[in-house]
């Protein structure tokens, strides 16, 4: 054999593995960002278009011109020069959530890789079957975690049982919080609070899973923590029964019912019985739990107050609320907040500064107030000496200040229609008082299944009557929200991404302007690629 003759396809077949290589790296990007979920990541295959086009529209050209002109050895060093600089343009790709070389993501990036070196066999059948080998590699991907299934649920298993060894010999007392939205604001309000009575450990950011929840336990829970609060996620029915049978909170609190995430649960009635699990397996404990009292509308919650009217107390304006919200007013962008314990008339409200922005906090610093009362009466008295140094939460609702620029407010992290407004609503009392354009940054709200279209209906006739200026993000994805925009009331814009937006907010924007930054979209639901 002439290994010389043969050159030229050698050629072709390193550049088709090299970009092989490249190619798993950059579907496993998109894997890792749904959990490695395969039947959520089929959907996102199409819906990103995650599929090959570049490669194969270009192989296709020159096996048109090998038929027509006769590209003779050269056909193949051509599509091995195509391959090459298409790999190289798809390494530079950036993401706003990276791949993250976890040990499970390695083992399913070498496995996948075997399948594709594999797969390249199928070239000695035919040259047509190169356009296979390149669309084929989002199945690799979902074989090999397929596969690995069995040994990776071991491996979370040893880890799982580390982590409620360590709570069950370290005992702290623990809080769950669940809710359609607020959970993480909620959290860090508590643990604030908290933190006088001693040493509090939480989750940070949105980490709200079991293997989530395990990993931060078995790095950083310290002896010394006296208390634990667990931030609970959930994904249907059953998922916060997990996490409960996980991390066997004795306390509970639920922000909040509502349309967040209605794509993975289908209805509002749905929601409301996963997140009542929390409720449910603290009071049978003998635990005490606290909900908002319009919480009350939704049956699994109306059930439990009447099965544990002494273990649950209820937060809200109404005078039939355990702990009545009696005063909330906006001082110089902190709240004044008074809440009365309606079981103990005689006692004296409890007053409170409260420097977050945006009404939903009020609600969610009273659940943490609440609670407080509950876990530690004593604490609950201090809360009006510190209350006024919480800190803002990163991504929500955050204020951002830098000399010469407009004011910015990150609100990335916020992903429901009641942030949303209230968010909206900030901005604009924001730029009035600095006299300047109230500008709006959005992709919209994820998750919302048959409700998205109503929703962001009802976010854009919400948005124009507030901002000056508003930029939707992918506005393809949101056009009930771009078509319920007033055009006489606001300015709009349509880019692509959200690097393109503050592109252009640099370029219209000046000091005395108020940037909103609403949600912030996984490069999922950003943008296609095309690949």
């Amino acid at each position: 054999m002439n290994i010389l003759s043969h050159l030229p396809f050698i050629c072709f077949l390193i550049a088709l593995a090299g970009f092989g290589m490249v190619r798993i790296n950059t579907i496993l990007t998109y894997f890792q960002q749904e959990e490695y979920d395969s039947s959520r990541f089929i959907g996102a295959v199409f819906r990103v278009r995650l599929f090959d086009v570049l490669a194969s529209m270009g192989l296709i050209a020159l096996f048109i011109a090998q038929a027509y002109v006769g590209l003779g050895v050269y056909f193949w060093l051509a599509a091995a020069g195509l391959l090459a600089v298409l790999a190289l343009r798809e390494r530079s790709y950036s993401y706003k959530k990276k791949l993250v070389a976890t040990q499970r993501l390695k083992r399913i990036r070498w496995l996948s890789r075997g399948f594709f070196l594999l797969s390249l066999a199928l070239l000695w059948i035919h040259a047509f079957a190169v356009f296979a080998i390149l669309q084929l590699t989002p199945l690799w991907i979902m074989l090999a975690n397929r596969l690995l299934r069995p040994f990776q649920e071991r491996v979370n298993q040893g880890f799982v049982d580390q982590a409620v060894d360590k709570l069950h010999r370290f005992k702290p007392v623990t809080i769950g919080i669940t809710g359609s939205f607020g959970k993480t604001t909620t959290k860090h309000i508590l643990a604030e609070i908290l933190e006088s009575a001693g040493p509090v450990f939480y989750s940070p950011g949105s980490i709200n899973t079991v293997l989530g929840l395990t990993r931060n336990i078995r790095e950083k829970l310290q002896r010394g923590h006296k208390y634990f609060i667990a931030e609970m996620g959930a994904y249907g029915i059953g998922s916060i029964k997990r996490l409960c049978d996980f991390a066997d909170p004795g306390y509970g609190i639920v922000t909040a019912i509502g349309n967040a995430h209605t794509e993975r649960f289908g209805d509002i009635a749905t929601i409301a019985k996963a997140k009542s699990e929390l409720v449910e397996h603290v009071c049978a404990r003998g635990g005490m739990a606290v909900y908002p009292h319009d919480l009350l509308e939704h049956k699994p919650f109306a059930e439990l107050q009447a099965q544990y009217p002494d273990l649950i107390r209820t937060v809200g304006e109404t005078e039939s609320a355990d702990f009545q919200i009696i005063r909330a007013e906006l001082e110089d962008s902190n709240w004044s907040i008074a809440i009365q314990n309606t079981r103990a008339p005689l006692e004296s409200p409890i007053t409170y500064t409260l420097p977050l922005l945006g009404d939903h906090n009020i609600l969610n610093s009273a659940l943490a107030v609440a609670m407080t009362f509950l876990i530690s009466p004593v604490t609950a008295t201090r809360i009006p000496a510190f209350s006024k140094d919480v800190e803002q939460v990163q991504h929500r609702l955050q204020k951002v200040e830098s000399p010469g620029q407009p004011l910015v407010l990150d609100d990335a992290y916020n992903s429901n229609e009641v942030g949303f407004k209230n968010a909206v609503t900030v901005l604009n009392t924001l730029a009035k008082k600095r006299g300047g354009k109230a500008i709006l940054v959005t992709p919209g709200v994820a998750e919302l299944g048959l409700e998205h279209d109503r929703v962001h209906g009802r976010l854009g006739e919400h948005a124009s009557a507030l901002c000056d200026t508003i930029i939707a993000v992918n506005p393809d994805r949101i056009e009930a929200f771009t078509a319920a925009l007033d055009a006489s009331k606001a300015e709009f814009h349509a880019r692509s991404s959200f690097a393109e937006a503050r592109k252009l907010v640099s370029e219209i924007s000046n000091e005395n302007d108020v940037v909103l930054y609403e949600n912030d979209l996984p490069d999922l639901l950003e943008e296609t690629r095309l690949l």
